[in-house]
C-alpha cells in the first residue's frame, strides 16, 4: 500500500481537504478521554501525510515500532490508521474482537475499476459471509473437491517442463498453480503458456496491484469525480481499462463452463458441483451472479500467492544448499528412488513440512494485510481506537521478529522440529494467511500445493547456483517488487535431474495424464 500518486493529484487533494480533515480531527477530540495509541507527531490538517512512505510501508511501520511500540497510530488527512507489528495484538483485535474489526474501508480504485464485487474488497456483512461459505465448502478440505488429485497431476507436468526447459523454471512455476486452480474452479485444462484465461487472470492480478499507487483516493474519495483529461488523473484511464477487463474476466470462463455443463461435457469442479445443487427445476441457478463473483476471485487470489511461495522455495534452496541436502536425504529415506512423492508421504516427511513452514516465514508473500476497518469505537490497553480506523497487521514484522525467531534472515527448517528453537512458537501459518473473519479461506489448498511442489521438486532435481565465465557464482536475484504481494523474478541457476532413473519416472508420469 502506498501514496505513490501523481504530484498534481496529491497537491490538489491536500488543499481541498483542509476543511474536512480539520472538522474530523475536532470531532474526534470531543469523543472520549482515553488517549490515542502512540505514533509519530502529526501536523495540523494533513496529519502524517508527509510521513507516509511511497513504498514498503511494512518496513516503515517496523522502524516506527522501535520508537512507539507494537501499535503505531497515524492520521492522514483526518483518516485514522493503526499499524500493528505484534501477533498477539493482531489476534486480540482482528480475531478476538472480529465483530467490529472485520469490515473494509472504501477502496476507491477497486470500486471505479470494476472490482468492488471481489471477496477481499467486500465490506463485512451478508454478502461476505455467503462468499466465504462457498470458499470454505470447497477449499477448506480436499474431501469434497478432491483437489489434491489435480495438484499431484499438476506437479507431474511441472517436473516434465523442468526436465525439458530448466532455464525457464519461473515460467513453469507460474503455470503450475494457475493450471491447478483453473482445473479446480472451472474444469478448464491449461494446455500451454498462451492460455487465454490464464493470461487474462495474470493481467488482472497485476492491474489490481497497480491500484495501490492511488491509495490517496481512499483518503479523499471525492477525487474519483475528476475527469480523465485532467492532468494527474491517470487513474481514470487505468480504471476504465480495468472495468473492461473485469467484466470479461468475470463472465467468460464461467459462461464456457456452464455451457459445457449443460451439454454434459464439463469436468467436475467447483462450478459443476455448485450447479448440481443450485439449479432449480426451471433451470435457474440460485445466486448465480454472486457465485460468479466468488469463482472469479479464486484464481487471482489463489494462484498468484502460490506461485510466489514456490519461487521463494527455489530461492531458498539456491541460497541454503545444506537445507536442500537435508530435505533430499529425508525424501530418499521415506520415498526412495523408485517413485515420486505423493500426499500419502506427508506425515512421514517432517523436515519437508518444516521447510514449507519456514519458507512462508522467511519471505512474507503479503507483507502487510489489506486494511481491516473498525465499525465501532474500541478501547484496548487504555488506548482509544476510533470508529473508522484502518487497521493493518504487519506480517513482515511478525515473521522477522528476532525475539521469537532467532536468526530470522536464515532458512532453518529445524527450528520447527521437536527440540528446535521454535517448536512451541507461533507458526507462520497462524499469521501469513491473515486474521479473524478475513483469514484466507484457501489456506489449506495453498499449504497442500506448497508441500507437493516442494516434495516433488526436491525429490527429482538438484538446484545449484550458476557460474559465470570465470567460474564465479552469479549473484542470486533477491529483488522483490510489489506492495500487496511481493513478486520475485528468477535467478540464474542450474536445475538437473538427480538421476537418470528419476528422469524416466517423470516422463512416464507426465505421459499418463
Amino acid at each position: 500500500m502506498s501514496t505513490g500518486s501523481p504530484t498534481a493529484l496529491s497537491a490538489c487533494a491536500i488543499v481541498a481537504t483542509v476543511a474536512v480533515s480539520a472538522l474530523l480531527r475536532w470531532r474526534r477530540k470531543q469523543q472520549g478521554s482515553s488517549p490515542l495509541p502512540p505514533g509519530p507527531p502529526r501536523l495540523p490538517i494533513v496529519g502524517n501525510m508527509f510521513d507516509m512512505p511511497t513504498t514498503k510501508i511494512w518496513e516503515t511501520a517496523l522502524e516506527w515500532g522501535k520508537t512507539y511500540g507494537d501499535m503505531v497510530y497515524i492520521e492522514v488527512a483526518g483518516v485514522p490508521m493503526l499499524l500493528v507489528n505484534s501477533f498477539d495484538i493482531s489476534m486480540d483485535l482482528l480475531t478476538k474482537r472480529s465483530s467490529i474489526y472485520s469490515s473494509r474501508p472504501r477502496m476507491i480504485m477497486a470500486e471505479i475499476g470494476g472490482w468492488g464485487w471481489a471477496t477481499p474488497m467486500v465490506p463485512y456483512g451478508e454478502t461476505l459471509k455467503w462468499h466465504r461459505s462457498i470458499l470454505h465448502k470447497f477449499f477448506s478440505s480436499p474431501s469434497l473437491l478432491k483437489y489434491t488429485d489435480s495438484q499431484q497431476q499438476g506437479c507431474y507436468m511441472f517436473l516434465r517442463q523442468l526436465l525439458e526447459a530448466p532455464d525457464e523454471y519461473d515460467r513453469h512455476v507460474r503455470r503450475l498453480p494457475s493450471a491447478v486452480m483453473m482445473m479446480n474452479t472451472y474444469g478448464h485444462s491449461v494446455k500451454d503458456d498462451n492460455d487465454r484465461y490464464v493470461i487474462q487472470g495474470e493481467t488482472c492480478a497485476r492491474m489490481i496491484t497497480d491500484f495501490n499507487g492511488y491509495f490517496i483516493l481512499d483518503l479523499m474519495p471525492w477525487l474519483r469525480h475528476i475527469p480523465e483529461w485532467v492532468p494527474g488523473a491517470k487513474f481514470q484511464r487505468l480504471a476504465r481499462e480495468s472495468r473492461e477487463l473485469s467484466k470479461s474476466y468475470k463472465h467468460d470462463l464461467y459462461a464456457l463452463t456452464k455451457k459445457n455443463y449443460l451439454e454434459g461435457k464439463a469436468k467436475e469442479c467447483v462450478t459443476t458441483l455448485y450447479l448440481d445443487g443450485a439449479t432449480n427445476e426451471a433451470g435457474v441457478v440460485e445466486q448465480e451472479e454472486s457465485f460468479g463473483d466468488v469463482t472469479s476471485i479464486v484464481f487471482l487470489a489463489g494462484s498468484d500467492t502460490s506461485v510466489l511461495a514456490i519461487m521463494n522455495l527455489v530461492l531458498a534452496m539456491l541460497k541454503f544448499p545444506e537445507v536442500q541436502r537435508r530435505a533430499q536425504e529425508e525424501l530418499d529415506r521415506v520415498v526412495g528412488t523408485d517413485r515420486l512423492p505423493t500426499f500419502n508421504d506427508r506425515e512421514q516427511l517432517p523436515y519437508v513440512n518444516a521447510l514449507c513452514s519456514e519458507v512462508l516465514r522467511w519471505q512474507a508473500i503479503g507483507p502487510i494485510t489489506i486494511p481491516h476497518y473498525t465499525t465501532e469505537e474500541d478501547e484496548y490497553k487504555g488506548y482509544r481506537i476510533p470508529k473508522g480506523t484502518m487497521v493493518l497487521a504487519n506480517i513482515w514484522a511478525m515473521a522477522r521478529n528476532a525475539d521469537v525467531y532467532p536468526d530470522p534472515l536464515e532458512v532453518k527448517p529445524e527450528r520447527w522440529l521437536p527440540g528446535g528453537a521454535n517448536f512451541n512458537s507461533i507458526r507462520p501459518e497462524e499469521f501469513v494467511f491473515g486474521f479473524g473473519r478475513r483469514i484466507c479461506p484457501g489456506r489449506v489448498w495453498a499449504e497442500h500445493m506448497l508441500f507437493i511442489a516442494a516434495a516433488s521438486l526436491l525429490s527429482a532435481f538438484k538446484l545449484e547456483r550458476a557460474l559465470d565465465a570465470e567460474g564465479n557464482l552469479i549473484p542470486l536475484n533477491e529483488h522483490y517488487e510489489g506492495e500487496t504481494v511481493r513478486y520475485l523474478g528468477k535467478s540464474e541457476c542450474k536445475i538437473t535431474p538427480r538421476t537418470e532413473k528419476v528422469a524416466s519416472l517423470i516422463r512416464e508420469h507426465a505421459e499418463s495424464f
